[in-house]
């Protein structure tokens, strides 16, 4: 009896913390809801009922789907291949906070795990990978590659990219040619302050890492003060000085760029811009490489930045794997005198290691951290303001705009359909069959649903062709979207597109309009990539712009 009691009080206390991680998850994503109901249904409802009746609806309409599924399977099939497509569509359980935070649309990074398809008996029985890479070890496209591709691809096996990127020399530390021993106490605090504000309005736009006005009335300070000494502040502040050296490289491909910051050195900059702000960087973290808080994670995380526009993405797999533990280190032993800002801040900090680890790991033959089963717990960012840090009258920094901030929560709910895409239609195992079209239809309409729900000021037309960039964030945000629906429209297509070139005699008309579309978001993509590459340097996701 007791047991039985012991039970009941903590499913209470479970249902209250899940309860706590809706609420607070409810107000900043209740745009990315898919919402089964007519309209007249739903604006029937009350605030409360809505939350409770999204839930009840994802279950249902999943079940109507599996329901779908199964009528359309002979009545004798293997009751295991229910089960595969069961767990593909994978029903959500309402008391369950990590089914929740998928029905919100925060992306579920946690289950890396293959689906396997029911097999056909007269089927091949092909495997395909969801890593774009892999594409060149389909049959076809193999036949139509040079020669010397092929045998590159016979030689370093299906993990090609990774092994190649893991032979690559590591980036310089030796500091550039004429440069002094004491240049960084040369700066100009105009120059530290301009290279800030461009990463402020590039890189931090999209990924914001840093709260910008505890960057420039705290972190900044002490960087100075201290002479650039053996401190946090002073790494944070020399990466910031990297990648908006970087940056200012980007706005001027995008021929936006005023005025360039002065510097005092010249040399491998030019090649490379602010690797030897890196590299003092990297000299000081040596003597705090064992610090936890959120400043190291915030250094691990710019560091990574810095290394995807580097094209290493081995190194960047390493930052973000020590962001990863730091993240875990602050939500296992989170103190009874915390604040609301620190809450909000690590939350930032981990749903960006959480998307960029989903690239790397689903892309590359690299694996996840441990620490993502933390997802059910943790509760999307609101971007809460330092509160106690004095504000200058209605001053309001460019990255406060909830413009930035519902663009950032887009990012999550699309990397929660690609991971979907990515367990539901690809699979490693050479006995899996290529995936029930109720799937994709599914997945098709979630991502048609993810676009359509997306607020007023990040609406778009997929139809209508990108303008030239005008401002940072034209090719940095806007023109994202875009690119992340076509790629999307792609990999869910691209089974079928698999299927087109092995087996094209097994295609009907329902196929091969898929396959049509699929090319067209290919080709649609390609038109938008061309916004996103005016600014070329200040792209973390170059390593991947053709698969994610």
């Amino acid at each position: 009896m007791k047991a039985l009691l012991q039970k009941d009080k903590e499913a209470s206390s479970q249902d209250r913390h899940v309860n706590t991680v809706v609420r607070k998850r409810q107000d900043a994503m209740k745009i990315f809801h898919v919402d089964f109901a007519s309209p007249s249904v739903y604006n029937a409802v009350s605030l409360k009922e809505k939350r409770r009746a999204s839930l009840g609806m994802i279950v249902n309409i999943l079940r109507r789907i599996e329901g779908k599924i199964d009528d359309s399977k002979p009545n004798d099939s293997n009751p295991t291949e229910h089960r595969s497509i069961a767990t593909a569509l994978r029903s959500f359980n309402p008391r369950s906070p990590a089914n929740s935070s998928e029905v919100l649309g925060v992306p579920s990074f946690l289950r890396h795990e293959t689906i396997d398809s029911p097999a056909a008996p007269t089927d091949p029985n092909p495997a395909i990978s969801f890593s774009a890479h892999q594409v060149l070890f389909w049959p076809a496209i193999q036949s139509a590659l040079p020669e010397s591709v092929k045998l590159m691809c016979q030689m370093q096996g299906s993990t090609y990219s990774t092994r190649l990127e893991a032979s690559r020399p590591k980036l310089p530390h030796a500091a550039s040619v004429d440069i002094s021993s004491d240049w960084l106490s040369k700066l100009s605090i105009a120059t530290l302050k301009q290279l800030s504000d461009v990463y402020f309005t590039t890189f931090n736009l999209a990924n914001p890492i840093l709260d910008q006005k505890t960057y420039f009335q705290r972190t900044l300070g002490a960087a100075i003060d201290g002479n650039f000494g053996i401190c946090i502040e002073s790494c944070i502040v020399l990466v910031v000085m990297a990648l908006g050296s970087m940056g200012q490289k980007a706005l001027q491909e995008a021929g936006l760029a005023g005025t360039s910051a002065p510097s005092p050195y010249v040399g491998q900059d030019a090649e490379m811009p602010g690797l030897d702000f890196f590299n003092e960087a990297r000299k000081r973290f040596g003597f705090l490489m064992c610090e936890q808080d959120l400043q190291a994670c915030q250094f691990y995380l710019l560091s990574g930045l810095f290394y995807a526009e580097a094209l290493r993405p081995i190194d960047w797999w390493a930052m973000l794997s020590k962001a990863s533990a730091c993240s875990a280190y602050f939500w296992n032993n989170i103190s009874r005198d915390r604040d609301e800002w620190m809450l909000d801040m690590q939350s930032r900090l981990f749903w960006i290691t959480s998307m960029f680890e989903a690239v790397l790991s689903q892309e590359l033959n690299l694996p996840p951290s441990n620490s993502l089963h933390l997802e059910e717990h943790i509760a999307l960012p609101k971007f809460i303001s330092a509160q106690d840090i004095a504000s200058f009258g209605s001053f309001r920094y460019p990255g406060d705009d909830p413009f930035f901030h519902y663009h950032f929560l887009s990012q999550l709910a699309h990397r929660l359909i690609l991971t979907r895409a990515r367990n539901s239609l690809f699979h490693f195992n050479p006995t899996a069959d290529y995936p029930p079209e109720p799937v994709e239809d599914e997945l098709i309409r979630q991502l048609e649903q993810w676009r359509e729900r997306l607020p007023p000021m990040l609406q778009f037309d997929p139809k209508s062709p990108l303008t030239q960039a005008e401002c940072p964030s034209d090719a940095l945000v806007t023109a994202w979207l875009h690119a992340r629906y076509f790629v999307a429209r792609y990999h869910i297509g691209r089974p079928l597109l698999h299927r087109a070139l092995e087996r094209p005699a097994s295609l009907t008309e329902g196929h091969l309009r898929k396959c049509r579309d699929a090319i067209n978001a290919v080709l649609a993509w390609a038109s938008v990539i061309q916004v996103t590459d005016t600014m070329r340097s200040c792209n973390p996701l170059k390593f991947f712009v053709c698969s994610q």
